[in-house]
C-alpha cells in the first residue's frame, strides 16, 4: 500500500468516527499526493469519497490543498508538458501540440488559421484585499477551468494553463463559434458562482508557425 493509500485510509477512519486528529490527516494526503506526482484534483476526489454523501469540510479541503501546494515544489513532475495543480498542460506543450498542427497542415495542404483556433478563459481578478482561503478557492476555481474545458470541446487537440489564471483549448474552429462559447459561459458560471466571472475569448491562429511564439508569449504574460 502506498504512503497516499495509508493516508486516504486514515482520513476515512478520522472522518467516519470524527477524530480531532483530522486535519493532520488531511495533510498527510496532500504531502502525499504532492510526493507521488498525483494530481491536486484526485487527491481532492479522495476527501470527497471519504465524506460520503456529505460534503468535505473546509478545513479538511484546506489542509488537503495547502499540504499538496507546500509539496508540490519539492518534486518534478515532468514540468516542461504538465501543470501538476490541474494535469493540463504547459505552455511547451501546447506549442508542441500546435507545431504538429501546423506539420499536418503543411503536408495536407491546408491552413490551420481555417481549421483551429484557441478558446481562452482568463479567471476574474478579486478585489484587493480579498479574504483569507482566497488562495484555495483560486486552486479549485483553476480545476473547475480545467473540468469545463474538458466537458465543453472534449475532441480538443490540447488543453492547456498557460499562466496562473489563464487556460487555453486548442479546438477545430468549428466548435469555437458563438454556440461552443456560450456553453463553456454557462458551465463555468454554474461551477465558479462564488468567484468573479471568468473572461472568455477566442484567439484566431496566425497563418504561419512563425507567428505562435509572439502570440504564446503574449498569453502566457502576466493579466
Amino acid at each position: 500500500m502506498s504512503d497516499l493509500d495509508t493516508a486516504t485510509a486514515a482520513l476515512v477512519d478520522a472522518v467516519r468516527h470524527g477524530r480531532p486528529s483530522l486535519v493532520d490527516v488531511a495533510l498527510e494526503v496532500g504531502a502525499s499526493a504532492a510526493s507521488q506526482g498525483v494530481p491536486l484534483a484526485e487527491a481532492l476526489d479522495r476527501v470527497a469519497a471519504a465524506y460520503g454523501d456529505r460534503d468535505p469540510d473546509f478545513v479538511t479541503v484546506r489542509a488537503v490543498v495547502d499540504a499538496w501546494m507546500g509539496s508540490a515544489t519539492q518534486f518534478v513532475i515532468d514540468a516542461s508538458c504538465h501543470d501538476p495543480l490541474t494535469a493540463l498542460g504547459t505552455v511547451p506543450h501546447l506549442r508542441s501540440r500546435l507545431d504538429d498542427v501546423y506539420r499536418q497542415a503543411a503536408h495536407r495542404d491546408w491552413e490551420v488559421a481555417t481549421t483551429h483556433a484557441l478558446v481562452v478563459v482568463e479567471l476574474g481578478r478579486r478585489r484587493p484585499g480579498y479574504a483569507p482561503g482566497a488562495a484555495l478557492e483560486d486552486a479549485l476555481g483553476a480545476l473547475e477551468v480545467s473540468h469545463a474545458l474538458c466537458t465543453v470541446f472534449p475532441a480538443h487537440d490540447a488543453l492547456a494553463r498557460v499562466a496562473s489564471d489563464r487556460f487555453v483549448a486548442l479546438t477545430a474552429r468549428e466548435d469555437t463559434d458563438a454556440v461552443g462559447v456560450a456553453l463553456l459561459a454557462k458551465v463555468l458560471a454554474e461551477t465558479l458562482s462564488d468567484q468573479p466571472e471568468p473572461r472568455i475569448w477566442v484567439e484566431w491562429l496566425p497563418e504561419s508557425v512563425d507567428g505562435l511564439a509572439w502570440l504564446l508569449s503574449r498569453l502566457a504574460a502576466p493579466s
